[in-house]
């Protein structure tokens, strides 16, 4: 993933170094025009200013003067004649020739062409120039090559100018506290980009906190309409309890009855509690025992389920933890209830540090409640709760202490899940000696 800075960098630096790409190139076509221009317009001056002088058109003339030498031959007195031996710079050239030519290091603009009565040689030294035009191209090198530095170093500094204002945007957004109010961005920025995305993220907070609102005004009306059914259904049931005259089969059914609405009751308690997130002082963190909460969860599960004869715990340590004591309590109600609902064999609590582990002897968890279990798979998804309510519960509960869930082993011969801080060092130890294990068995 690229950076906006980089985008933009990259795009000022490559405009840059184009242009001057473009400056050398148009440099050197103007002094090649140059060159062309001398050849053409000063030779043919040059020619015009020699045939002007008047001159005898049989005798050949040689004339050689600061920077231009000038030869003339008759028709048919040519350099074919030892008397008229043409300079070097002349030599292996025949008429109609023009151009450039090098001769012993030195470089001439050379033109030769008929004129009445004979062969006019013309030959300029350019030597001078060329050279200077040698040290303007390097001049015009360096002078690329710094400039190229300097775009390069001010394209990195202009990129980051720009993008500072989103960076500083973008850290503000991360810093606004996640709550019931959240704040707003500032309402007026320099830049009229950052003016649109700061309105932006305001409407859309103002939008969040009304949908927010309405769910909430939805819960509290929810639990009024979820309480009163159950409420109902458990003062009828001890009514029925209190006329007597039962069956034994009346009887068991109405325990049935009893027990569901006893579950139902308990996790929209617990629903309730969690998605209103109280923060009155009873949901404060404080130092809790979980050997102590996990033998006041199991008497009173006893009313239900016969916890003797089923349920194991061994707990090596107290297992003190700072968190919110009625959440964990929550916590591990529901899992080790939805433990005990979900398999009829027996269930093995261990306390390991400060953290639980709950085994049973059920069939296993399915491959949907696997994956959202570990992480793998959206709990909100339309693939419903992971494994029941219950279970969900757990996850919910586990997010909202900040704990870790891990899902350590789901066979057909039982599952065993551990939950506890998630800086515990069980963990860590745990996963040392796992890895110690595959490398025994590797």
């Amino acid at each position: 993933m690229r950076s906006i800075s980089y985008r933009i960098y990259r795009v000022i630096a490559v405009v840059g170094l184009i242009s001057l790409l473009a400056m050398f190139v148009s440099t050197t076509l103007v002094n090649e025009d140059l060159e062309d221009t001398m050849l053409r317009v000063e030779l043919a001056q040059e020619r015009e200013f020699f045939v002007a002088q008047g001159f005898d058109p049989a005798k050949a003339l040689v004339l050689q003067g600061p920077g231009i030498t000038r030869v003339y031959y008759p028709a048919g007195q040519g350099a074919t004649n030892p008397a008229n031996a043409l300079p070097a710079v002349f030599a292996g050239l025949s008429p109609g020739f023009m151009g450039e030519v090098y001769r012993d290091e030195q470089t001439y603009l050379v033109s030769i062409s008929n004129v009445s009565g004979g062969t006019l040689y013309l030959a300029r030294d350019i030597t001078h120039f060329e050279e200077r035009e040698w040290l303007f191209r390097m001049a015009i090198l360096v002078v690329g090559l710094l400039v190229g530095l300097l775009v390069i170093v001010l394209s990195v500094v202009g990129a980051r100018r720009v993008v500072q204002p989103l960076r500083e945007l973008a850290e503000r957004i991360q810093r606004l506290p996640v709550g019931p109010a959240i704040d707003r961005l500032p309402g007026h920025w320099q830049d009229a980009e950052l003016q649109t995305i700061a309105g932006a993220f305001n409407d859309f907070v103002t939008e969040l906190e009304a949908y927010v609102r309405r769910e909430k005004s939805l819960l509290s009306l929810a639990s009024h309409e979820l309480r009163t059914p159950i409420a109902i259904i458990t003062g009828a049931l001890d009514i029925l309890e209190q006329r007597g005259g039962l069956s034994a089969a009346d009887q068991a059914t109405l325990a049935r009855i009893r027990r569901a609405a006893d579950e139902m009751q308990s996790n929209v308690r617990v629903l309730l509690a969690l998605a209103r997130k109280n923060k009155s002082a009873d949901s404060l963190p404080a130092s809790v025992s979980l050997a102590t909460e996990i033998h006041v969860v199991l008497e009173g599960l006893a009313a239900d389920f016969p916890i003797a004869s089923r349920v194991s715990f061994n707990a090596f340590g107290p297992g003190q933890v700072c968190a919110d004591p009625v959440v964990v309590r929550m916590l591990l109600r529901n899992l080790i209830q939805n433990a005990l609902q979900h398999t009829t064999r027996r269930i093995y609590i261990a306390l390991h540090e400060d953290v639980v582990e709950v085994r049973d002897e059920g069939p296993g968890l399915d491959p949907v409640a696997q994956d959202i279990l570990q992480g793998t798979l959206d709990l909100a998804s339309d693939n419903g709760p992971v494994s029941g309510l219950g279970l969900y519960l757990v996850t919910l509960m586990v997010e909202r202490l900040g704990w870790r869930l891990d899902l350590a082993q789901t066979t057909s011969s039982g599952t065993t899940i551990r939950v506890g801080p998630r800086d515990s060092a069980f963990f860590s130890d745990q996963a040392v000696n796992e890895q110690h294990n595959n490398g025994a068995n590797n």
